[in-house]
């Protein structure tokens, strides 16, 4: 080759590393200007944000790179959208159709795992139920165990809103084997709660309550106050059904403290919707549309439509009772028409029998065997033959379980005995050297016994002198003495003590509270929990209960 190709062929060579250099910087610069763009949306999503603003940084994040990072930042501004309303669909159908473009499976699980909620909170549960379904198999294709768990979570609640019970608490108990694996206390309380709502839904209130003590006990360990008040209504939910109204009572006023502490959305309506059911049953119809009424403002305000649709029909169904027929007849089709358009088919049921009451009621008994036709016709298509192979399914995996943890349980047992047996050797011999000890100690100071002996005569005497003496002063009974010890059984807290005491002097709640520096609810909070411990129903009972035990 001439020396003058060899230079060209150098020349060339140093201008195609120069140009590959340029490129290689420029690419780094961009990739730094795009990661200083992610951190600047994030930073952007992190605030409160209004619709207008969500609409800005959506173009924003739409002209971003196609990857992970961008599916991560849509869904994470959707999340957004859900708070500020209203929802924007839009970019969850982005997100997905992104997701799918490059693959991101994690992105496609979760997109579609928020397509089903959506769907739920609209109360399409099928649809919810088959968009879980595909994000579940999305979500097994990744690592991302806690994902997998909130959708199958999820997809237990869609199931048995669609009285699918044997399916719903298949995915349930995954859902609890995987949160007990990961250890996720909440998760864990979710899937418990889930299952004891199954129970529910199919009477078997029993079983309902170990699943709803369980996962209250997690949630108090966690101090998650939300996950309490749930667990509180749900165990006042079952004494309901059991009809020990003073216990579902006390647990409900637990759950109402609570979501009236944290008025987070549609909370206490729902609890307000059961006490309000609670004295239906109770035969108080005046006092249950009370509550009834309570619920409804909140209700509409979060477009709790299925509960709204329920406490029309029930607040008409009193009316019936109280002879009220127009505003009975208002409220159960105005209920009906809710539970049409949502199609719930619990609430239509519930509307097709209050109406036939209602009828009935009125003498036109013609109107009221064609509703309740309706009402024994949807009533009996959904509690089958399928329901009743459902109850049996249920009862066979609760007893499994139950069996896995008595397993567990004699395993856990049978350690402790050998610990113990370890623990109580230990003790015997340290009582032995002990004794030995003693006896050696005995031994070496038997000279001086006699001088021990005289001593403890003389001490005995003299504490035999002071019992006499003690014997013969007057009795001196204190009041209060005797009236906590009347009481101490009943396990009653130090301050309910002292407002059980002021009660039974004949002081008003807010005497009691002037008297003790408290506000007039507290006290009211107090006497209310004394009556559950004492079982009574009033504070003559209470103050005649304390006194004369």
């Amino acid at each position: 080759m001439s020396p003058v190709k060899i230079i060209y062929s150098k020349l060339f060579l140093l201008v195609q590393v120069i140009v590959l250099a340029g490129v290689f910087i420029s690419c780094e610069n961009e990739a730094m200007r795009d990661s200083d763009k992610i951190t600047e949306l994030h930073q952007a999503i992190s605030q409160k944000l209004n619709s207008s603003q969500i609409d800005s940084l959506f173009h924003e994040i739409d002209l971003c790179q196609n990857d992970s990072l961008k599916v991560e930042l849509l869904l994470d501004i959707y999340k957004k959208s859900i708070r500020s309303r209203p929802i924007r669909k839009d970019i969850l159908d982005s997100a997905i159709a992104l997701s799918k473009r490059i693959n991101y499976k994690l992105g496609i699980a979760k997109s579609l795992d928020k397509k089903g909620l959506n769907l739920r909170y609209n109360l399409e549960y099928q649809a919810s139920v088959d968009y879980h379904k595909m994000a579940l198999g999305y979500f097994r294709q990744t690592r991302d165990t806690f994902g997998t768990v909130k959708c199958l979570n999820s997809l237990g609640v869609s199931l048995r809103r669609l009285n699918s019970e044997k399916e719903a608490i298949k995915y349930y108990l995954q859902a609890l084997q995987l949160s007990r694996e990961i250890n996720n206390k909440k998760s864990i309380a979710v899937a418990l709660n889930g299952i004891g709502n199954v129970f529910v839904n199919i009477g078997q209130y029993d079983k309902a309550l170990p699943y709803f003590r369980e996962g209250l006990l997690l949630e108090k360990n966690s101090g998650n106050k939300r996950g309490i008040n749930y667990d509180l209504s749900n165990i006042g939910e079952v004494y309901m059904h059991k009809q020990q109204y003073d216990s579902a009572l006390y647990y409900y006023y637990q759950a109402l403290d609570i979501a009236n502490e944290l008025n987070h959305k549609d909370n206490s309506s729902v609890i307000y919707n059961c006490i309000g059911q609670l004295y239906q049953l109770k035969g108080n119809y005046s006092k249950s549309n009370e509550y009834f009424q309570e619920a409804i403002p909140k209700l509409i305000k979060f477009d709790g439509q299925r509960y709204l649709s329920n406490t029309f029909i029930n607040m008409g169904i009193n009316e019936t009772h109280l002879h009220r027929m127009d505003d009975a007849f208002a409220h159960i089709t105005k209920g009906l028409q809710i539970a049409k358009d949502i199609q719930s088919p619990e609430n239509i049921i519930l509307a097709y029998q209050a109406l036939s009451q209602y009828y009935q009621s009125a003498k036109n008994y013609q109107a009221a065997l064609e509703h309740y036709q309706k009402y024994i016709y949807l009533r009996d298509s959904i509690n089958g033959d399928d329901t009743k192979r459902n109850i049996a399914a249920l009862e066979s995996i609760y007893e499994n379980e139950k069996k896995d943890n008595e397993i567990k349980q004699y395993q856990f047992q049978v350690s402790l005995q050998k610990k113990q047996s370890i623990i109580q050797w230990t003790i015997i011999l340290s009582l032995l050297i002990v004794v030995s000890f003693l006896f050696a100690l005995y031994v070496l100071k038997r000279r001086n016994n006699k001088l021990i002996i005289d001593q403890m005569r003389n001490d005995i005497q003299e504490y035999i002198e002071r019992i006499e003496e003690y014997k013969n002063k007057p009795d001196e009974v204190d009041e209060k003495d005797v009236f906590y010890k009347n009481v101490e059984k009943y396990g009653l807290s130090e301050r309910e003590l002292e407002v059980l005491l002021l009660i039974s002097k004949g002081l008003k709640n807010d005497e009691v509270a002037e008297k003790l520096f408290l506000s007039v609810s507290t006290v009211k909070t107090h006497t209310r929990n004394i009556f559950v411990k004492l079982d009574v129903r009033n504070r003559i009972e209470a103050s005649r209960k304390a006194q004369n035990i």
